[in-house]
């Protein structure tokens, strides 16, 4: 039998508190300066596991995968150097695509920070700041510098990730292996709670466009990411609208939906084209309709009314209605 470690520490908080989060997975390759965090794992009583791939771009994209196909938090981790290196492309499709994907990289410890530590990447000394290359790729990077620090930062790369994109936490040896008070059920802040859309003015363009003729719906992947499917299908279903798809998310609606009428884009479906030509308003849920997804309506959605709901305005002119909640958001239309 396991001998399970009675000292609580730092590595042992944070696996608590991502269990705490839903987290169940924790993708990675496993070296010298991160394997505590595996220790804690293996450890661990809370329903989270590792799962070792064989190298950490694949890992990153499994997160990836996961929080998309879960709409939960995606968390992967990698070891210093190299591997750390190695997250950089992962990380930066979660960013183009807004993930909520959790990085942890393990550090030399601190005290041999630039003294030519094993795989220093502290910026000090002429060495490769880790800060700065992965602030490229996320929305939050953070080096946690003494255990005192960890509930703080895993607050904000929680929050930051939810938010939409990729968070950093760089974590030294040493502080893994610090002593930490016993985590507990909420004893991390959690993130803070997104604010409500007013979807007013949104609601009141649906309801004018369907007095005077059909409106079309264009999803993309942030439905997905959001578990968004069956609160879209209960909108089409209400507003009697047509429907299509951005190249991204083709999952995200049923083809045997009534109204269905295929991928926009390029080699998309010339039935969607015809939907938007006779439309009166055209809605786009959780989609930025970038170039490859406005190929053959682009012009047409530049003459019809286009309005949209979702994290961020699209590439092309419309009315947006901002959320970070799509799903609040497209339930408070239905009702």
């Amino acid at each position: 039998m396991t001998e399970r470690r009675t000292a609580v520490r730092v590595v042992d908080r944070l696996v608590g508190a991502l269990a705490d989060r839903r987290v169940r997975y924790v993708f990675g390759v496993d070296g010298a300066n991160i394997e505590d965090v595996y220790d804690a794992l293996a450890l661990t009583a809370a329903p989270i596991a590792g799962i070792v791939a064989k190298h950490e771009f694949g890992a990153a994209t499994m997160a990836d995968g996961a929080a998309r196909s879960t709409g939960g938090l995606g968390v992967v981790a990698a070891t210093s150097g190299g591997g750390a290196l190695n997250l950089v492309a992962g990380l930066g499709e979660a960013s183009a695509s807004r993930v909520p994907v959790l990085a942890l990289v393990g550090q030399p410890q601190t005290t041999l920070e630039g003294r030519g530590a094993f795989q220093d990447s502290s910026g000090l000394s002429g060495t490769i700041d880790a800060v700065t290359l992965f602030a490229q790729v996320s929305r939050y990077c953070a080096r946690v510098e003494r255990p005192e620090d960890l509930d703080g930062h895993l607050s904000r790369a929680v929050s930051a990730a939810t938010a939409g994109g990729p968070a950093v936490l760089l974590l030294p040896k040493d502080v893994q292996q610090a002593a930490a008070d016993p985590w507990s059920p909420g004893s991390i802040a959690p993130t803070a709670a997104v604010e409500a859309p007013d979807i007013g003015a949104l609601a009141a363009a649906l309801d004018r466009a369907r007095r005077r003729g059909k409106i079309v719906v264009v999803a993309g992947d942030e439905v997905a990411r959001a578990d968004a499917r069956a609160e879209l299908a209960d909108l089409v279903r209400v507003l009697d609208a047509s429907v299509g798809v951005a190249p991204d998310a083709k999952d995200v609606v049923d083809p045997d939906t009534r109204g269905y009428c295929g991928v926009a884009g390029v080699m998309g479906h010339p039935e969607l084209v015809d939907a938007v030509r006779c439309s009166e308003l055209c809605l786009l849920v959780g989609t930025r309709m970038p170039v490859l997804a406005r190929v053959g309506p682009d012009e047409l959605m530049r003459r019809v009314t286009v309005v949209s709901l979702g994290h961020a305005p699209p590439y092309l002119p419309s009315t947006h209605t901002g959320t970070g909640d799509l799903r609040a958001a497209l339930r408070a239309l239905v009702v």
